[in-house]
Order: structure tokens, then C-alpha cells, then sequence
């Protein structure tokens, strides 16, 4: 069958990188003569019929930053049969031959519903939480880098007073970004689950400070305690100043890194030529150094 139109959508947490997979997706396009169409703001926008023809306007001086252009979300309607009998039907009267879908876990559980009704469609990991069975997803060494920056910068700080850090990060139940910035800001006091060994952390705090060490730094791994309440209860206990940060979507956003723009632009069109080539069904990202594809069920840590 000859393709003629192709969807692409974001779904879930924004992550660096997406739209340099949405221009990887529409450079190949346009060397196949095929037509690219955005959907926004992910499944809702399958649901709303919100289909938008790609063009090189949409990307002028975007490509390379953060977010998605084609706005992003999470859809509870999606949850709901019904609402995924509307999407399909919206999609065949947009006569779209295949949809691309770039997102974290809850995207491609949904992508499987679709899938599973007969769409052919293509999955792409993108997530900074890399909480998907891939070597790394589209977003995740931004987000890295990201946290890694914002802690030497709270750090140079603190250290002039000789405080220590409680610091919250991302990455849901997935640990992925916690121990990789661990190891590239130097500390192995980590708060992985919410009933941690307190009395352990303590101890290993105070024997730092015994030895004159750099001031402490905590990472706090989100959905498990409170920041604020941890720094104050070890200020108590180690007798040391702690200051607790929450750094947010100082994480997630910002412009991606050099390796998540050839990611993002590689799988894009990969993913296209996938499609040419009658493959669907799913999902293309990175093993090692190069791009493998993987049946959506095989794609979940957890």
C-alpha cells in the first residue's frame, strides 16, 4: 500500500529531544512525498480531532528546543473505550495511513489499545525518566545534564557555608536519573523509597563530616519524602545546616543535549521508513548505540 499521510503525536511528560524526532519524522516525509500531520496535545487530540498539516514555518527556530510543538498531555478520556472508538474513527476520516507516537510508558500502553484495534502505528520512547526497556530514551541525558548543572550551582553555593542538600529528583519509580547524576556530582547518599534506613543515612553523613569531607548531598527520589521535612530532621540529628530543593521542571526543560537531538532525529526517521516499508506495531529506540526495534510489550520496567 502506498502511504500517503502519516500523524505524529507527543503524549505524557514533555521531553528534550521530541521535536527533533517530529523533524526527523517530517524530513523523511518529505523525501517520500508523503504528508505529515500533527496532532495536539496527545490522545486528547486524537479524541478532538485536532490534525494539523506539517510545513517548515512550524519549525522554524524550534527544532532544537525543548517541549513539544505539537503540545503534550495526558488524557484520562483516553482510558475510556469509547473515547478510543472516536480517536480511531477520527483518525480514518483524516485518512491518515499510520500514526507515530512519541512518549513514556502510559503512551505506549495506550499506543497498544490502538494497536490492538487495528492502527497502524509506531512508538518512540520519550521520557526523561528512562523508565522504558531501552538503553536510553529521548530526553533522558538532557534531563541528566540538566540536574547535574543546577546541583554544582546549589553546591557552590552551599559549600561557601559548609550546608548540605536535600535534593528531589525525578524520574517516578524509575531510579535511572537518580544514580547516573549521583555518580556525576560524587555522593552515594540516596533516598530511593519512603521507609529508607534513616538511622544509616545519619551515620554515613556524620562520618563525612568527620573527615572533612565536601558538604553532604542528598538525592531524593520523587513520590518517596518530603524534602524540607528530611533536611530539617537531619539538621537535627547530624548537627550540620541542610537546605532542601525541589528543582522541577528546571529538569525537563531547556534546549536537548547534542545526543538527544541525533536520537530524537534518527528515530523519527527510522520510524517513517519503518512505515514505508510496511512495518508497525512497535516501538524503535535506543540499545548500546544503535536504534533496535522491540515489540511494545518488551518496552516496560515495571
Amino acid at each position: 500500500m502506498k502511504i500517503k499521510r502519516v500523524a505524529i503525536l507527543t503524549s505524557g511528560g514533555d521531553a528534550p529531544g521530541m521535536n527533533s524526532a517530529i523533524f526527523g519524522a517530517f524530513s523523511e516525509c518529505q523525501k517520500n512525498n508523503i504528508q505529515l500531520y500533527g496532532v495536539l496535545n496527545g490522545y486528547d487530540g486524537l479524541i478532538d480531532n485536532k490534525f494539523i498539516e506539517l510545513d517548515y514555518q512550524l519549525f522554524n527556530g524550534r527544532i532544537n528546543r525543548g517541549g513539544s510543538i505539537l503540545k503534550s498531555g495526558r488524557s484520562k478520556r483516553f482510558l475510556k473505550s469509547n473515547y478510543i472508538k472516536i480517536a480511531i474513527d477520527n483518525l480514518k476520516e483524516n485518512k491518515i495511513d499510520a500514526l507515530i507516537i512519541i512518549g513514556g510508558d502510559g503512551s505506549l500502553k495506550g499506543a497498544m489499545k490502538l494497536r490492538d484495534n487495528g492502527v497502524k502505528l509506531i512508538c518512540l520512547p520519550g521520557t526523561i525518566d528512562n523508565d522504558l526497556n531501552f538503553s536510553y530514551t529521548i530526553g533522558f541525558d538532557t534531563a541528566t545534564n540538566n540536574i547535574v548543572n543546577a546541583i554544582d550551582n546549589i553546591m557552590d553555593s552551599l559549600s561557601a557555608f559548609n550546608y548540605g542538600a536535600t535534593i528531589k529528583i525525578m524520574g517516578n519509580k524509575c531510579t535511572d536519573l537518580l544514580d547516573t547524576v549521583a555518580k556525576a556530582v560524587h555522593t552515594d547518599l540516596l533516598v530511593k523509597e519512603k521507609d529508607f534506613d534513616l538511622p544509616n543515612l545519619v551515620k554515613r553523613i556524620k562520618l563525612q563530616n568527620d573527615g572533612n569531607h565536601l558538604p553532604p548531598v542528598i538525592l531524593v527520589l520523587e513520590n518517596t519524602v518530603d524534602t524540607e521535612d528530611l533536611a530539617t530532621t537531619l539538621q537535627n540529628k547530624c548537627k550540620t545546616q541542610f537546605r532542601p530543593h525541589i528543582l522541577g521542571y528546571i529538569q525537563r526543560g531547556g534546549a536537548p543535549s547534542a545526543f538527544d537531538r541525533r536520537y530524537g532525529l534518527s528515530a523519527g526517521s527510522c520510524a517513517v521508513e519503518s512505515i514505508i516499508n510496511n512495518e508497525y506495531g512497535f516501538a524503535i529506540g535506543m540499545v548500546g548505540e544503535n536504534l533496535e526495534k522491540k515489540e511494545i510489550e518488551n518496552c516496560f520496567k515495571f
